[in-house]
């Protein structure tokens, strides 16, 4: 009985605390919208009671049942005392008056990290980590992935074939055709299923970073080179939009339009925008006297976030796009029945595209999502429900010159369901242990089908009339590639970051996948399955030598699923095996002259079993496929340096350096394709030479400059220069991309709400191969697809 008064009495006591008490949630901003992060919020009648908001400006804080007012106060701005009016309050605070005019030259903000999930100071993440938040993102006109990792070392991003076909290479680990990307690219917590989806534009976009090295064990598979991680600008409590127009060469035209605000203050809030863009086009096709790289392209997001108190809130997001293109205007050589003329060089840009049909391609993406969290008392919880459908088409040349032989399409579509749940520690300067554990469970379905349509004329006429004008092409093709494949995964993750002393940390995390991989081909009828069970390990040791040097050492596993190839042939069979990595990492994080010089350095060593690599059989119909190097090796150096020269000017450079090298590997090379025999062939030990797409070195340089010319106008200047190093397309080391260097520059006027910036993209106008085919081993010429000449324009924009 005493036992039972006694817990009657507890019980009692903590209801009654309860109702004593309530949360009070906000979020503090600067007058440009930006999260203020560590502000002090204290209950006016209990100063003893009080909180600092995390990396995104956020804070619950516990307060008597009638307190009244909140007193918020940050470094360099002026307090600010708050009623209290509901369970959640935005604060926005203005800098302090001798602060405007301050002559002491500030060093960089500490910008957020999310690579573990929560967030935390990016010099205090043992990871390689480049992060920019929105004020840097427009001063640089970063609007796609590819102008993001312009400015990043050890990383590179092209585009081929048509949107879609995308690779995104870091530290020498690529992207590869009909394939899982190497880099997970993570979307407001949402993992983005299909590659194709990194075309999407960037915009309204509060926090861009990139981690680099494995980053399975948090993302899941096929995050064997390391993630982006995009975060949109949450809606606004105060209605604001925002209208934009742009316009450039080569024909092009766009608009905008964004608005944002709340349905109920501080409880119900919406955002959407919506962009357009039209592109003539600057590649001339010389044969068909067109622009063969013309584009238009939809964008739409729709944001609804609802706060059921300042605890638990729900965010629904619609994400759209669609670009409507040319594609597959790929160069060969200038005549094909001429044998006086060599095959194509792989530094030969003299000639543009030529062939007798004009590509078209089209690409779209829906991603539907419901994010439901909560802050309990020590820990944060995310459920993440998410549809994505992903779909791609092209149709265009297969000979790629002014005759007229053939025509090839290519399907390929994604469906994906995913469920996720998080549970994460609430971090804060006194915990010896933060957390991360989580679930997954992921439907994905997938079909590809590539077919190929034959010139009537020239095939059923006796091999005579190749030309253009009396083309007739089938309707229907031969079918090449005609496959349904499901991949459904079941993962548990976990993540630990535990404080040995204050200086000293140890990270550790585990995550075990279970993927079922079903291959339905039309072609032979038939049906294959194959599962396989893989865990995922990550450590670290840090060590903080001082507040602005930071020592590290890392160990990742990293994982890309392997699949099915449409069928066997003599160059790769039906499956292609999962690849695998151990990545070992050791770096240096510091900061000098109070944060106004960053500068990071780290070495790595990447070993592959499995290397995967793609080919294809050219039979008519072609038939694509992946194969396996069984060893190889990757090791390598990068240093990023930033530095704040004034308040109106800071610097950024990077370095890094690659060996790749095919440690145990074979190539099947057809000997006998110009007689039309692709059966025949020779098996190349290629062990020893440069595996295909490793990038031996980049540099970057640039600059970022803001003069204020009024209390309501400021002008800016964006330059950034990205150098690329020598590239093999082979692993016989026949062709390679010879180093080349890309300059950029952007100015930004500021007028109160007008803002007007003019940009230029390949200043030089450089050209390269985007990709590059080392196809006379197949019996007929080398094929290249070139980039995109100088391109400039301007932008308007006015808010209200």
């Amino acid at each position: 009985m005493k036992n039972l008064i006694l817990t009657l009495f507890c019980i009692t006591s903590l209801m009654v605390f309860g109702q004593n008490t309530k949360d009070i949630g906000g979020k503090v901003l600067d007058a440009t919208g930006n999260p203020l992060p560590g502000a002090t919020v204290i209950e006016k009648e209990n100063p003893q009671n009080g909180t600092t908001t995390d990396f995104d400006g956020e804070f619950i804080l516990k307060v008597s049942q009638n307190a009244s007012e909140l007193v918020i106060s940050y470094i360099s701005y002026e307090s600010k005392t708050v009623k209290i009016t509901g369970n959640y309050i935005n604060v926005v605070l203005k800098p302090k008056e001798n602060q405007l005019d301050e002559v002491t030259i500030k060093g960089f903000p500490s910008v957020a990290s999310k690579a573990r999930v929560r967030s935390q100071a990016i010099q205090s993440l043992p990871e390689t980590t480049v992060a920019i938040n929105a004020a840097t993102i427009e001063a640089s006109g970063i609007d796609n992935i590819q102008s993001f990792t312009s400015q990043i070392s050890n990383v590179t991003f092209t585009q081929a074939q048509q949107p879609g076909v995308n690779f995104l290479t870091v530290r020498g680990i690529s992207q590869i055709r009909n394939a899982e990307s190497p880099v997970a690219v993570v979307i407001d917590g949402m993992t983005l299923p299909d590659a194709s989806a990194m075309n999407m534009s960037l915009y309204d976009i509060e926090l861009l970073e990139f981690v680099k090295g494995p980053q399975g064990t948090l993302y899941g598979k096929n995050a064997i080179a390391g993630a982006v991680n995009i975060i949109t600008k949450d809606p606004t409590n105060n209605n604001k939009t925002k209208v934009m127009l742009n316009t450039g060469n080569g024909g092009l035209l766009g608009a905008g339009i964004s608005s944002s605000g709340a349905f109920v203050k501080n409880k119900f809030y919406y955002s959407l925008n919506g962009r357009y863009s039209s592109f003539d086009g600057l590649i001339n096709n010389t044969f068909l006297n067109q622009k063969v790289d013309f584009s238009k392209e939809y964008n739409f997001r729709a944001k609804l976030k609802y706060k059921f108190n300042p605890r638990w809130s729900a965010t629904f997001v619609q994400d759209n796009f669609k670009v409507e293109a040319g594609g597959n205007y790929y160069v060969t050589k200038t005549d094909l029945f001429d044998a006086t003329i060599p095959v194509l060089a792989d530094d030969d840009y003299s000639s543009e595209p030529f062939g007798d049909v004009l590509g078209d391609s089209d690409l779209s993406n829906a991603l539907s999502s419901l994010k439901i969290e909560g802050s309990l008392e020590n820990a944060k919880f995310q459920s993440v429900t998410s549809y994505n459908a992903t779909r791609r088409y092209y149709i265009g040349e297969n000979d790629y010159s002014q005759y007229a032989f053939s025509k090839v399409s290519q399907q390929s579509d994604s469906d994906t369901f995913s469920q996720e749940f998080r549970l994460t520690s609430n971090a804060a300067e006194e915990t010896k242990l933060n957390y991360t554990f989580g679930t997954l469970f992921q439907n994905s379905k997938r079909y590809l089908n590539t077919s190929t349509f034959l010139n009537n004329t020239y095939y059923e006429g006796g091999f005579v009339d190749a030309s253009a004008a009396n083309a007739n092409y089938s309707a229907t093709g031969l079918v090449g590639n005609d496959d349904d494949n499901t991949i459904q995964t079941i993962a548990a993750f976990g993540f630990i970051d535990y404080k040995i002393t204050d200086k000293f940390t140890l990270s550790a995390g585990m995550r075990v996948d279970y993927d079922k991989l079903t291959n339905e081909s039309r072609i032979s009828n038939t049906s294959i399955e194959n599962d396989i069970t893989v865990w995922q390990p990550k450590f670290s040791l840090a060590y903080e030598f001082s507040d602005a040097v930071l020592g590290y050492a890392n160990y990742g596993r990293g994982y890309r699923s392997g699949g099915f190839n449409s069928d066997a042939t003599v160059k790769f069979n039906k499956t292609y095996e999962a690849e695998f990595t151990n990545n070992y990492e050791i770096g240096l994080k510091t900061s000098f002259l109070n944060n106004r010089i960053i500068f990071n350095n780290a070495f790595y060593i990447i070993d592959f079993k499995n290397q995967q690599q793609y080919t294809f059989i050219p039979v008519t119909p072609a038939v694509l496929g992946i194969y396996n190097f069984d060893e190889s090796r990757i090791s390598g150096f990068e240093t990023e340096i930033k530095f704040k020269a004034s308040n109106t000017l800071d610097f950024f450079a990077g370095l890094g350096l690659n060996n790749g090298e095919i440690k145990k590997g074979t190539y099947n090379r057809l000997t006998n394709a110009a007689a039309f025999d692709y059966t025949t062939s020779e098996v190349v030990d290629v062990s020893g030479n440069t595996s295909p797409f490793t990038i031996e070195s980049t540099f970057q340089i640039g600059t970022n400059a803001n003069f204020k010319l009024s209390e309501t106008s400021k002008l800016g200047f964006h330059l950034n220069v990205d150098s690329r190093g020598t590239q093999y397309w082979d692993p016989l080391e026949e062709y390679k991309q010879d180093p080349y260097t890309l300059v950029n520059a952007r100015v930004n006027l500021k007028l109160s709400k007008i803002d007007v910036s003019l940009w230029a993209n390949n200043i030089f106008d450089t050209k390269f191969n985007t990709e590059f085919f080392p196809t006379a081993e197949f019996g007929f010429n080398n094929l290249r697809f070139p980039n995109t000449p100088t391109t400039v324009g301007v932008d308007l924009s006015y808010t209200f």
